[in-house]
């Protein structure tokens, strides 16, 4: 535990500085070069929905099927020599079928903007990285190790800011900033080989004989079970980034990036609550402690819309004036209408709680990857239907629209077979208060300055909103640490002697 403790904050740290790195970064440069950022999204965008199928869906085997491979084996029998030919196969088709398609892809694109045809083909050496980093990074959580690959991982989020402001200042061009993008994966995998290597773990040498008919069986079902729940989940989460540039343009993809960065912002303090409660769901659903799940289910709902809402109407009351701040402000008519829709759709996830982690830890976990898919062609639909009516923000209205229908669909499918729900009278007492005092922050007289009215706002909102939950104890686990941070900050104020 000692390690994985240790890993686990390492790897929180790395992932805050690249969150930090990411905000200062689409905050400023990214807002400067709307265009360049919306094709760089559309690259990595379409690379991570193309990358499950070059590996076959073997991301998830990398770490189901390592305890069968280990057992009483010092090499694995070659399992990583098993991904990386899996991954190689699926690569060399992906190949074959860019080749032959490639004609027909062009054509498609042939009236959209000129920057399609010149940097279609760079998806290809981009998703073929993407998917053998995907596997690299899964095979390391095996040994444990996870801040060099988190580090590895985020590298895009420091090169790719770098690269923008290269092209900004003449020194690269479009062309020059898609090559450094898969440059930074050519880096990133070949840093991932070496550190397998360097950590001893270079095994390759697959043992045929080790897998049977009834294993390779085994294998390619749960497989199949992963390409889909990936696919799924790259449908419902990130087809806005391949849709906008298909059905707008590459600048509008920007402008909407940045937005959505802004309002998902709401979900990042949630993460970690879900992380900590996934083990103990886990344990009391495998002692049929249904008990145990509904108490979790409505605490973490109420935990988690404290936070939400709290995050929600501080952006929404000071986003504006955040867009005040920001280089080239008057492209971002339609921002605050994506980050309003983004935000509310980050609301419904997060009041709806842990539903995902009670349905994929019960016996009906196939559930789960049936509804992600749903959710994914109810998305591809509505953005369809919305985007060329409504722009970006139809975009925004469809994540809202699917991850709402979803959640809804998830939340019925938990009461039906468990009788269970996590909303409580908290929800409805912590929904009223926030309105309250978003109305109230609203009312605060602007002061002509951007930056002092955001600050001032945020410190309204601050002031008002989390006395008030604490004092009552909507949430009794933020009133405890709220009590127990206030005791530790008296006894180094105030020692006793």
């Amino acid at each position: 535990m000692g390690v994985i403790k240790r890993q686990g904050i390492k790897q929180s740290l790395v992932n805050f500085i690249g969150v930090a790195i990411g905000a200062l970064s689409t905050l400023t440069i990214y807002a400067n070069e709307k265009e360049a950022y919306g094709l760089a999204r559309f690259l990595l965008g379409t690379s991570l929905f193309f990358a499950p199928f070059i590996s076959l869906g073997f991301t998830s085997v990398a770490i189901r099927f390592f305890p069968e491979f280990k057992e009483n084996s010092e090499r694995y029998r070659g399992f990583l020599g098993l991904l990386l030919l899996t991954v190689a196969f699926g690569a060399t088709i992906f190949l074959g079928l860019s080749w032959l398609f490639r004609d027909a892809l062009l054509e498609m694109y042939r009236d959209k903007s000129p920057l399609f045809q010149q940097f279609l083909p760079y998806l290809v050496p981009l998703s073929i990285l993407t998917a053998f980093f995907q596997i690299f990074y899964n095979y390391c959580i095996n040994f444990q190790r996870i801040t060099v690959p988190a580090i590895f991982q985020n590298g895009i989020k420091l090169s790719l800011p770098v690269l923008l402001l290269l092209f900004t200042g003449g020194y690269l061009s479009l062309v020059g900033v898609a090559n450094g993008i898969v440059l930074n994966f050519v880096i990133v995998v070949l840093g991932m080989a070496g550190y397998l290597y360097g950590l001893g773990e270079w095994h390759w040498r697959l043992d045929w004989s080790f897998m049977s008919r009834e294993r390779w069986g085994r294998v390619w079902n749960y497989a199949a079970y992963g390409l889909a729940g990936s696919v799924g989940s790259i449908l419902a989460i990130r087809i806005d980034e391949i849709m906008i540039p298909t059905l707008i343009d590459f600048r509008s993809n920007g402008i909407y990036a940045i937005a959505a960065f802004i309002g998902n912002t709401i979900m990042i303090p949630g993460n970690a609550l879900i992380h900590l409660a996934s083990p103990v769901i886990a344990q009391a659903i495998k002692d049929d402690n249904l008990t145990e799940v509904a108490r979790i289910y409505r605490r973490v709902s109420t935990n988690l819309t404290l936070v939400g809402l709290f995050f929600f109407i501080g952006i929404i009351a000071s986003v504006t004036d955040l867009f005040a701040l920001m280089p080239k402000s008057h492209d971002l008519t339609e921002a605050f209408a994506v980050v309003l829709f983004i935000g509310l759709a980050r609301i419904v996830d997060m009041i709806t709680s842990v539903n995902n982690q009670i349905i994929n830890y019960s016996p009906y976990y196939r559930f789960g990857m049936f509804a992600i898919l749903l959710m994914g062609g109810i998305n591809i639909a509505f953005n369809l239907w919305l985007i060329p009516r409504f722009g970006i923000i139809g975009a925004a209205l469809a994540t809202l629209a699917s991850l709402s229908i979803y959640n809804l669909i998830k939340l019925l499918f938990i009461y039906y077979r468990y009788r269970i729900q996590p909303f409580s009278r908290q929800t409805l007492y912590l929904l009223g208060w926030a309105a309250v005092v978003y109305g109230l922050s609203t009312a605060y007289p602007s002061q002509g300055r951007a930056l002092l009215d955001l600050v001032l706002r945020s410190v309204l909102i601050t002031v008002l909103y989390l006395p008030v939950v604490l004092y009552f104890r909507i949430s009794e686990d933020f009133s405890e640490l709220a009590e127990q941070t206030w005791a530790r900050v008296k006894s180094f104020l105030f020692p006793r002697r």
